[in-house]
């Protein structure tokens, strides 16, 4: 198989787990390489602005999906060209689940995460998004938020590792229904695309892609459904992948 596109995870993917992280030299310099054979997208939990530093040093031209999927960049028109919003009707049932429970929760408006204060809705939300839950409420919350009617929950790694976040969003945006909208933008089939990701919110990526990729540090479900595990964010594997899957070819 030759593969037209290379959608990749960003946090301990592409990239060591932190806010301020670039890719390393070599894993740069094998997406530079990629970039003239293939499409190198990317598909992650950040919001545009905590994402654009990344699409900026690697110089992408190919199609970003951000926010978990509830949004498409464009970073050579540097312009949103795809998006769907979450009901606002649901949000305040989100925040009193995670009110009970201590949890903050946060609305992600388009542009930034702001605290969710009743009565004072934004005009658009594309998700709620809950920073820190602890590891021994994330099911039973997970659980409970899901059966809200027309929302998806995304179960995530925290940037402190200490608690896992989620994120609710429309009941059709995740990794994979971004996927699908890039396949039929670029015009390919998405068997013709190498998925790679590390955490629980890319179960969808590499089911929507015709070659799934786990990294080496990656939560062992998602090891189970790969068909190649590449060596962790700490040695390079983004760039194992490249040299494997798409130079050699």
């Amino acid at each position: 198989m030759k593969y037209k596109a290379l959608i990749l995870d960003l946090d301990d993917t592409t990239v060591v787990h932190g806010l301020k992280s670039l890719p390393s030299k070599r894993v740069s310099e094998a997406i530079a390489k990629a970039k003239e054979r293939i499409h190198v997208c990317v598909a992650t939990a950040r919001p545009k602005k905590e994402a654009l530093p990344i699409f900026e040093h690697l110089e992408l031209s190919g199609l970003c999906i951000i926010n978990n999927g509830t949004q498409i960049y464009d970073p050579v028109k540097r312009t949103i060209i795809y998006e769907k919003v979450l009901d606002v009707a649901v949000v305040p049932a989100i925040y009193e689940r995670c009110k009970r429970r201590g949890i903050e929760a946060l609305v992600y408006d388009g542009v930034k995460d702001v605290p969710y204060r009743q009565g004072n809705m934004p005009k658009e939300v594309l998700s709620v998004y809950m920073p820190q839950v602890p590891k021994d409420q994330v099911e039973d919350l997970f659980k409970e938020l899901s059966m809200l009617p027309g929302v998806q929950v995304h179960k995530l790694m925290a940037w402190d590792k200490t608690y896992l976040a989620l994120d609710v969003t429309h009941k059709e945006v995740s990794k994979l229904h971004g996927i699908i909208e890039v396949a039929r933008i670029l015009k390919i089939g998405t068997e013709e695309i190498i998925g790679v990701g590390d955490g629980y919110n890319d179960f969808p990526l590499l089911l929507a892609c015709g070659l799934k990729i786990a990294m080496g540090n990656a939560v062992p479900e998602l090891k189970a459904i790969a068909d190649f595990i590449a060596p962790s964010v700490d040695d390079d594997g983004v760039a194992t992948v490249i040299e494997k899957f798409v130079l050699s070819k």
